[in-house]
């Protein structure tokens, strides 16, 4: 029986594009929305030149805070993580037909695919979800090679079935 081993870690960088990864594929509609926030500065300048100061600051302050509550949103989950047992380790990943072996000092834990209830794959990296927004992140350079990567994104698309 095929396995395929991967080691990520548990730090910033990986916690960064976990999140990025996860608001694309949970919330679409909230990244195109992040945009459009910024509209609302030339429209407060506007409603300030054309005589509606109080509308037209709120609009110039709210446009750019708005726009960032994805980086506030990073900044919480990474302050959060600081206190997790598992912060700075190597995780060691196991992928085989039957199950997902996961390992880190301290830790052990064996899944099987019916555990997760979804899947995310991308060039990039592949979540593997437990609930709705708690996901294991397991990037691209984590494995030897990227025919492991490959092989683990098709694992994981045959094994996973989306309940979402």
């Amino acid at each position: 029986m095929n396995s395929y081993q991967a080691t990520s870690r548990f730090d910033v960088r990986t916690l960064k594009l976990g999140s990025g990864l996860h608001l694309r594929h949970r919330h679409p509609v909230f990244l195109m929305f992040r945009y459009f926030y910024l509209i609302l500065v030339p429209i407060g300048a506007l409603m300030v030149f054309l005589g509606d100061p109080l509308i037209g600051f709120l609009c110039i302050l709210l446009g750019p805070v708005l726009f960032m509550r994805k980086v506030f949103w990073q900044y919480r989950l990474i302050q959060g993580s600081k206190s997790s047992p598992q912060a700075g380790q190597e995780l060691h990943w196991t992928f085989s037909k039957k199950e997902i072996h996961q390992e880190s000092r301290g830790h052990e834990k064996t899944f099987r695919w019916r555990d997760f209830e979804d899947r995310y794959l991308s060039p990039k990296a592949i979540l593997l979800y437990l609930q709705r927004d708690q996901y294991f992140i397991v990037p691209r350079d984590a494995f030897k090679t990227l025919a492991d990567f490959e092989e683990v994104s098709r694992l994981c698309e045959t094994q996973i079935t989306r309940t979402s």
